[in-house]
């Protein structure tokens, strides 16, 4: 029978071809109009190491990477090994073999198809086809569309010729054959959409990139670091065809020097790093929030501390982002939940910092960097876009003028009667150099109270739910995702639970935090830190005492690990 949401998981050797063989399971179940959410995990090192993508697809919206898989491909004897717990009676496995690494012990219950795609591939020619085999036996088995593969496989080989095209067409050819020779004795299908959708698949690197472009980005600046270097190649091949600039810089104090440099000269500008890059970008942060110059910085969470795990998924660089420098330095912090809010935020993480000149950070992770969702086909006219308040040219100008809404004019350089010092020095309304007490205070001041109308006019937070509730679970980033599934399965078991999603993680908004917990009789905080550092803000910050519920062992929560956690706490 069909099945409505299917699992597949794909595992072995980094530079098996693991990685593209779930990219094409995604694509062609998108193409033939099935909602899809993946995610994937693969070693530091440039070849080798234990690598695997997880496709999800369904007929319906999907908001997480799913509990476990339905359905595994090991590719080897590792995959075997580190999955195999998780073969659980009913699912379904596919191995190399016989002719693999391995020969293994099926758990009772599992329905197993042994292909000898190494076998296969050396009678073909060469061992580089062994995904493809592989990937046909996936689709005549599990029903995975096979003429959007077809086309996809011969659009991804083309620039290396009909040669490589047919070789590839050919494994998959072989890898269908093997499968049907088989029985089939589990009962999943991928289900078959019922309508084609207006939507496109993206990563939520690649869905950062397109919403900086469409906010109207002009200057690119970054340093390459996992897991966010996929940003920078995304731009690179978009921003040059409007005008925009980007710059490969020397290091990650480089990058954010450009940035504040051209963004003084009145373009929109952004660089995008992970947590260690972060880490050395605080002095100029400061001098963003000091200078009053508006900054973009998106921050791809990885495992730490130090080197940590580079390609892993970790939401613990929060302390970092709203206190990462030194002495009082504002700035906004955002946090996206999934690929939509990707393009989203980021669109208005430009237009809060045009608007309070200030550096806004933009908080993604690990886990949504690499992972593709199915999203609807963003319209780019839809989107509001905000620029810098700017000098009108009348009366005589002072860059740091205190305003009525203490957000004062800019003046491009060049500007007739606009010249002004823009420095990291304490600074008088002018712009000159001034030291003494009453100036620092006024204009401390006048840098942080503007910042006060930040949770006023941008909404702040989403709450799931209304009324009163027996509990209450907070979650921030792409584990939002994964609460709002939880949720679902735990409302159609009878249990009375709400959500609350911070999107705005600083300035904090309070208020609206309070009121959340005064409608529950018991909160927690899920999040993907050791420290649970939301959960310690929210203690500091407001009369909140919820409880905090972490993870990181460098993969996100599951949506079944959420409502263990709620029922052990409404025992």
């Amino acid at each position: 029978m069909d099945k409505n949401d299917l699992i597949i998981r794909v595992a072995g050797e980094g530079g098996e071809g693991v990685i593209s063989t779930g990219d094409l399971i995604t694509q062609a179940c998108a193409r033939a109009g099935l909602e899809v959410y993946t995610f994937k995990t693969f070693p530091a090192e440039i070849k080798g190491g234990y690598a695997m993508y997880q496709s999800r697809a369904s007929t319906e919206p999907l908001y997480n990477q799913g509990d476990t898989f339905d359905v595994l491909c090991a590719f080897n004897g590792q995959a075997y090994d580190l999955n195999r717990s998780r073969l659980l009676p009913g699912t379904a496995f596919v191995y190399d073999g016989p002719g693999g690494d391995f020969e293994p012990d099926v758990p009772p219950g599992v329905h197993a198809y042994p292909i000898p795609m190494t076998v296969a591939a050396k009678e073909l020619g060469g061992i580089r086809v062994k995904n493809m085999i592989a990937l046909g036996a996936l689709s005549q088995l599990f029903n995975v569309p096979d003429l959007p593969l077809q086309e996809i496989i011969t659009a991804k080989f083309a620039k290396k010729g009909p040669e490589v095209v047919e070789k590839n067409l050919t494994a998959f050819a072989r890898g269908r054959e093997l499968a049907a020779a088989l029985p089939k004795t589990d009962p999943w299908k991928i289900g078959v959409p019922t309508k084609k959708s207006d939507s496109i698949v993206l990563s939520g690197n690649d869905a950062v990139g397109l919403g900086a472009i469409i906010a109207g980005l002009d200057f690119f600046a970054a340093y390459p670091i996992t897991p966010a270097t996929e940003i920078a190649r995304y731009v690179a091949r978009h921003l040059p065809k409007r005008g925009g600039t980007l710059i490969q810089a020397e290091d990650e104090i480089a990058s954010i020097s450009q940035v504040l440099g051209a963004s003084f000269a009145g373009k929109k500008a952004m660089t995008a790093t992970s947590g260690p890059g972060l880490a050395l970008m605080g002095e100029m942060l400061g001098m963003s929030f000091m200078s009053e110059t508006p900054s973009v910085v998106v921050n791809v969470q990885r495992g730490g501390p130090s080197t940590g795990l580079p390609t892993k998924h970790e939401q613990s660089d929060l302390f970092l982002s709203i206190f990462g420098s030194h002495g009082d330095c504002g700035r906004i912090v955002l946090s996206v939940e999934g690929v939509e809010d990707c393009i989203g935020l980021t669109v208005e993480a430009f237009n809060l910092a045009e608007t309070y000149q200030c550096p806004v950070l933009l908080l993604s992770d690990g886990s949504l960097a690499f992972s593709t969702q199915t999203i609807p086909y963003p319209d780019p006219a839809s989107y509001k876009l905000v620029s810098r308040k700017r000098w009108d040219g009348k009366k005589a100008y002072q860059r740091y003028a205190i305003t009525d809404d203490f957000i004062s004019p800019m003046a491009d350089p060049g500007t007739p009667g606009g010249m002004h010092i823009a420095t990291g020095l304490e600074h008088d309304q002018a712009g000159e150099p001034s030291y003494t007490a009453a100036n620092h205070e006024a204009m401390q001041a006048k840098r942080f109270r503007k910042l006060d109308a930040v949770v006023k006019n941008f909404a702040p937070v989403e709450v799931d739910g209304e009324g009163e509730s027996d509990l209450g679970i907070i979650a921030w980033g792409s584990t939002i995702g994964v609460v709002r599934e939880a949720i679902a399965r735990l409302r159609a078991e009878g249990v009375s639970v709400k959500g609350f999603y911070p999107k705005l993680m600083w300035p904090m908004p309070v208020e609206q935090y309070e009121a959340f917990g005064a409608s529950c009789r018991k909160t927690v905080v899920a999040e993907v830190n050791f420290l649970g550092q939301l959960a310690h803000f929210i203690r500091a910050e407001t009369n909140l005492r919820p409880e905090s519920y972490t993870i990181c062992g460098g993969l996100p929560f599951t949506p079944a690990m959420i409502v263990g956690k709620a029922k052990e706490m409404l025992k």
